[in-house]
């Protein structure tokens, strides 16, 4: 399975952000959510072969991560609103550190960036980063991880630690483009090499 990991600096941690106002009231919850539908939906379809944990580090009770799962994800519409009710929805849900499912299959845990890191550890990682090796140019292997931030990047510490699980930098070009688009470019490439 592809996984993409967002580390999401200023999105919300609790539901206390208006569905008017996802760029402003939710830290960017607008980025998560496109973000979630890149990562997961087709033009007619759910990607079943792929999942996103969002690390929500913003205003509220940080950290927080919330993971849409496309093998068990059912009903949920791929507009950014509705992608931003359900966060807050689950956000309201009673979590602790250990995954909780909720509506339709999302999950969720009081979990921090290095905490998914060190599940995931068995995982190759690829870290997006605009000094990394073309994404042409690496071998990139089954059950990938991609690892991006929002606006903001990733704090350095947190880029760091995962390094320490041999994470590779991985580039898109010379261009800098929204984290939305470089997953949706990150799944066009992993489909035409067929890697799942």
């Amino acid at each position: 399975m592809r996984t993409f990991i967002l580390f999401a600096r200023k999105a919300r941690s609790d539901s206390n952000f208006s569905i008017e106002d996802l760029p402003g009231s939710g830290g960017r919850m607008d980025l998560v959510a496109r973000c979630i539908t890149a990562a997961l939906w087709l033009s007619h379809n759910i990607r079943d072969d792929a999942r996103i944990y969002v690390v929500l580090n913003g205003p509220g009770n940080p950290p927080v991560t919330v993971c849409f799962d496309g093998s068990k994800i059912m009903k949920v519409s791929t507009d950014e609103r509705a992608t931003a009710m359900w966060i807050r929805k689950v956000l309201d849900e009673k979590f602790d550190k250990e995954w909780h499912t909720t509506y339709n299959g999302i999950m969720i845990a009081r979990k921090s960036f290095q905490d998914i890191v060190k599940e995931l550890k068995d995982s190759k990682f690829y870290v997006l980063h605009e000094n990394g090796e073309s994404i042409d140019n690496v071998k990139i292997e089954g059950d990938p991880v991609f690892i991006l931030g929002d606006h903001l990047g990733i704090p350095d510490k947190d880029e760091s630690f995962v390094f320490r699980y041999g994470a590779e930098k991985v580039s898109l070009g010379k261009q800098v483009y929204l984290a939305s688009s470089c997953i949706s470019v990150i799944n066009w490439v992993l489909d035409q090499k067929d890697i799942v």
